[in-house]
């Protein structure tokens, strides 16, 4: 089975785990190459993690935008290259998505796409009913709260108030002003 790895690193050869949000160094996957190039971006700095998409009930890849035009704001324009990767083994599965696979030893890479602008791409996965956007008027009072309180966490745990320059800090305040703007 064919595994796919976003990334915005040109010219790997070779993956190699590194220290992940789950406390140990992984190589994440996906079987579904849609969710793989949403990686292919960080729109935050690691340890943190901003990846809010799920699945409808047909497998459709859903991505939820907790701020106006935030997708457009982080992808388009960006380059990405979709790794593809033939034979993973001893692949685990830490997260809860179904099509997510880890693995801790280094994989070679069998081929990749390199991806100009993945906002474009994403429009034409869209084109082809594979991709939506769930725009930011959608978004319920529920699902929005559990996006506040994850980012008060951050805050409170990584201490961000005080480290203003932060790029975490930078995202939070720019994007989520009501949640920074709490004391």
């Amino acid at each position: 089975m064919t595994l796919y790895h976003g990334s915005p690193t040109e010219g790997l050869t070779q993956l190699m785990p590194s220290l992940s949000e789950h406390n140990k160094p992984y190589i994440y996957f996906s079987a579904n190459p849609v969710v793989a190039l949403l990686y292919a971006v960080k729109p935050v700095p690691k340890p943190f993690s901003f990846y809010p998409y799920g699945f409808d009930s047909d497998g459709t890849v859903v991505y939820s935008e907790y701020y106006k035009n935030a997708f457009e704001k982080i992808y388009k324009g960006k380059v990405g290259y979709l790794y593809e990767c033939d034979n993973v083994n001893d692949t685990g599965n830490p997260t809860q998505i179904s099509c997510a696979y880890t693995v801790t030893e280094p994989v070679e890479i069998n081929r990749v796409t390199e991806i100009a602008d993945c906002y474009e791409q994403f429009k034409e996965y869209e084109n082809q009913g594979l991709f939506r956007i769930k725009p930011f008027e959608n978004i319920f009072a529920n699902e929005m709260k559990i996006v506040t309180d994850d980012f008060e966490n951050y805050i409170q745990k990584y201490d961000l108030r005080n480290k203003p320059d932060n790029e975490m800090s930078i995202f939070i305040k720019t994007n989520f002003p009501h949640i920074w703007d709490v004391k």
